[in-house]
């Protein structure tokens, strides 16, 4: 590989209400004191992490593109690469987001953006890691974490329009937002009819309740949904959970809370594929990293794919 000539950051200084932008400014004390070049690329309103990302692997410059915000801001930026000319072009990250699990789900152990930034930069190769991919007759979306349809997507709904959530993040308490909204939802959330293709067989749910795809396991900021997903295995995994109610649902959400026996329940379905459809019959609130895709009556394909990233983590798989 070629020197690296210069650092690429798209920033979204929003993200984890100020988060991102003290890591940025971190890393940019690092890069000029080590005469690094770099510029910062800031995202302004959604789809300019998507924007911005192309533009730059169409470049085929030399340079490492990093990106620092939330797991929305990576989600972006994988799918501007993709959508590009050169849809390898590897990508960089340092976490600046409220919940993080995309750098939980790939066991990422750096925290310090500077030791971070030192080690993305010592790389000589990428690591290749598992992403979804979602599609339908009008959508076509690469996802890093999981696309969730129901319970878990109105949880990150009213999270994202709560007026506690700015000043919870605040406070590094991101996951307590979602923890307090999701209490709401239990009340809110209905059962709705799902139905679910794979390997030539067909699975139907008539109370489906929370329902995730998923290319690793935490999602809502550390809840492990699905504690066998990994994403180096080149598999994504299904979890759909049927409507419960009361001192049931109590006991499930303890399992799932702790040691993620809830797997195990009578109530839970989960497969692990690399290819998989699902249709639900009404309007649903669905959530694809964190980011809202509103309500629809989903009719997605999902299948694994890959992509590079300049990130220090092994796959132990």
């Amino acid at each position: 590989m070629k020197k690296t000539e210069k650092i690429e950051i798209i920033l979204n200084h929003h993200a984890g209400n100020g988060r991102a932008q003290k890591a940025c400014n971190k890393v940019s004390n690092f890069l000029t004191q080590q005469n690094i070049p770099y510029e910062i690329h800031l995202t302004k309103c959604n789809g300019d992490g998507q924007r911005i990302a192309k533009q730059l692997a169409n470049l085929h410059q030399p340079n490492k593109i990093v990106v620092i915000g939330g797991d929305g801001t990576l989600n972006q930026a994988v799918n501007g690469v993709k959508a590009s000319s050169y849809p390898d072009t590897a990508l960089g990250y340092i976490p600046g987001g409220s919940g993080n699990d995309f750098c939980r789900g790939i066991k990422l152990k750096i925290k310090d953006p500077v030791i971070l930034i030192q080690a993305i930069l010592s790389l000589k190769t990428p690591q290749v890691i598992d992403v979804g991919k979602a599609s339908s007759k009008q959508f076509s979306h690469y996802f890093i974490n999981n696309i969730g349809i129901g319970f878990d997507a109105s949880t990150v709904y009213y999270t994202n329009h709560s007026e506690r959530k700015e000043f919870l993040n605040r406070l590094g308490l991101g996951t307590l937002s979602y923890f307090t909204n999701l209490l709401k939802v239990i009340k809110r959330q209905k059962a709705f009819g799902l139905d679910v293709n794979y390997q030539q067989q067909q699975k139907h749910f008539d109370s489906a309740y929370i329902v995730v795809a998923t290319n690793h396991p935490y999602f809502g900021g550390g809840f492990a949904i699905d504690p066998t997903a990994t994403p180096f295995n080149h598999h994504l995994n299904l979890v759909v959970v049927k409507k419960i109610t009361g001192l049931t649902f109590a006991k499930l959400m303890t399992k799932l809370l702790t040691d993620g026996s809830h797997l195990k329940d009578k109530n839970v379905w989960h497969i692990e594929k690399k290819q998989f459809e699902l249709k639900n019959y009404t309007k649903q609130h669905g959530q694809m990293d964190g980011e809202e895709l509103n309500q629809h009556e989903f009719d997605f394909n999902f299948e694994i794919s890959q992509h590079p990233f300049w990130l220090p983590v092994k796959n132990n798989f």
